[in-house]
């Protein structure tokens, strides 16, 4: 795989840890017990504090109580947590763990120290059996996280997965449009979207984003314009990409913030096909910029948006932006290059340009991308915007249903940079990742259930793997 590293851009919002501690129940017992405890609470505030996407918010008290278990469990579901660590390097009463994770109601991760002079393996196991036993979902970490960094990315993958899954509850995804192109495998049901994952689905129509394009403000425009032509690589004024219908994709990346912003949506999913990219200009701004950690106006968290409304693709965006810290994207699987091994995948817009060079400076990043005019394919204005991912290990990941079941492909792969020519093959107006992964295109035919494909940076299978587990979705990872 390839070898390049990148550090995600600012975290958002870590998620919150809540880290409680358990102990006997005899008071006499607890007091000589305490010591220990607060020791190793301190190792595992020490380990989740070594990720960055987490943070912890230990409890002040160790439970040695069934009340003090039911009020700091209280406590800690008012502090916003959305991972649970519970501390146990002794045989702690079971009850006590069990009580706190019945009202935390989510998953929890179990840790000892690894001390043979007390029982805390026991007390991790007996805690793990109470839960399973009632279809509380539970995992064990046995020794020090801080010091074992097999412990330490399990530790990080369970508290991630467990915080995707409780920030998903209650969000809000954006429907522009509706359905692209009869693309079923795009489209869900509001109702098992809020049963399944929690998630309100507001449907918008594409009128709004037209209707407020026009109020955008002219300064703004001319600003957002001088900024991508003085810093992209390459800028087309000619044809479909003239100055005024640039502009006016600007204007609806513009109304579509606005949107984002006034109703509260989370992530969101915008249609195009064939409104908006027929009859007036394609939402490739919007879909590259949104994803963007940047704009013209500087740094700003990246917002999911799928293309072609890709409502599961949008989901799968969502859960590896918040699982991994990065900007992800949208393309389609569109050929593979047998001499070369690599899958060939591109889209008319939904990839940010960060990928460019994955840079935490934007010039970087912008220099690699030319603005070119919107192919003939579609009758209307504006333009695209090209480039080639640069290497990298990744990890691809889509959400698919099988008879209205979900179920997840989760790959371990790399970018293999290629000169930008090698784009004319298939599209050369469009951005393109060339993706290496262990997996011939014969399966992949065979057993993938979708035409589009999203990535993040990195290796995380084993966070994906958690999620999967804990939300009960069948899942193939490829190594």
């Amino acid at each position: 795989m390839g070898a390049q590293t990148v550090s995600p851009p600012a975290v958002e919002s870590p998620f919150r840890v809540g880290l409680l501690s358990f102990s006997d129940g005899r008071q006499r017992v607890h007091q000589t017990l305490e010591g220990g405890i607060r020791c190793h609470a301190e190792v595992l505030a020490k380990a989740i504090a070594n990720d960055p996407l987490l943070t912890a918010v230990p409890s002040a008290e160790i439970v040695h109580s069934a009340a003090q278990a039911r009020s700091l469990a209280r406590q800690a579901r008012a502090d916003g947590i959305e991972a649970a660590v519970f501390n146990i390097p002794v045989f702690a009463f079971p009850n006590f763990s069990l009580i706190a994770a019945r009202l935390l109601e989510m998953p929890v991760l179990l840790c000892s120290a690894r001390d043979p002079s007390l029982p805390g393996l026991g007390g991790i196991m007996a805690a793990h059996g109470g839960m399973a036993q009632i279809g509380i979902p539970s995992a064990k970490v046995w020794g020090d996280p801080s010091q074992e960094p097999e412990l330490q990315r399990k530790l990080s993958a369970f508290c991630r997965a467990s915080g995707v899954i409780e920030r998903l509850k209650g969000s809000v995804f954006g429907l522009f449009g509706g359905r692209s192109i009869g693309m079923n495998t795009g489209a869900v049901s509001p109702q098992e979207w809020m049963r399944r994952f929690g998630v309100d689905v507001e449907h918008i129509d594409q009128l709004q984003i037209v209707d407020r394009a026009r109020e955008a403000d002219a300064e703004e425009v001319d600003k957002a314009y001088a900024w991508m032509c003085t810093r992209m690589g390459r800028i087309s004024t000619e044809g479909k990409a003239s100055p005024w219908n640039v502009k006016e994709q600007i204007r609806h990346y513009i109304a579509i913030r606005g949107l984002v912003r006034d109703l509260g949506i989370d992530f969101a999913g915008l249609k195009c096909h064939y409104d908006l990219s027929e009859y007036h200009v394609t939402g490739c701004v919007s879909a590259m910029l949104l994803n963007d950690p940047y704009d013209w106006n500087g740094s700003k968290p990246p917002t999911v948006l799928s293309c072609e409304a890709d409502c599961d693709g949008a989901l799968t965006m969502q859960i590896l932006k918040l699982i991994s810290g990065y900007p992800t994207l949208l393309f389609d699987l569109r050929s593979y290059d047998y001499a070369n091994r690599v899958y060939i995948c591109c889209n008319c817009g939904a990839q940010p340009s960060w990928y460019a060079a994955r840079s935490p400076d934007p010039e970087e990043n912008l220099k690699l991308v030319f603005l070119d005019p919107v192919i003939s394919k579609y009758g209307g204005g504006g333009a695209h915007f090209s480039y080639v991912c640069r290497s990298g290990e990744i990890t691809l990941a889509r959400l698919t249903r099988i008879d209205g079941d979900y179920r997840m492909f989760v790959a371990r792969g790399e970018f293999v940079d290629f000169p930008r020519e090698k784009t004319a093959e298939t599209c050369s107006a469009w951005p393109h990742g060339y993706v290496r992964m262990n997996l011939p295109p014969e399966e992949l035919v065979d057993t993938y259930n979708t035409n589009h494909a999203h990535v993040v940076p990195g290796d995380h299978r084993q966070a994906l793997r958690y999620y999967c587990e804990l939300m009960k979705i069948p899942v193939t990872v490829v190594d």
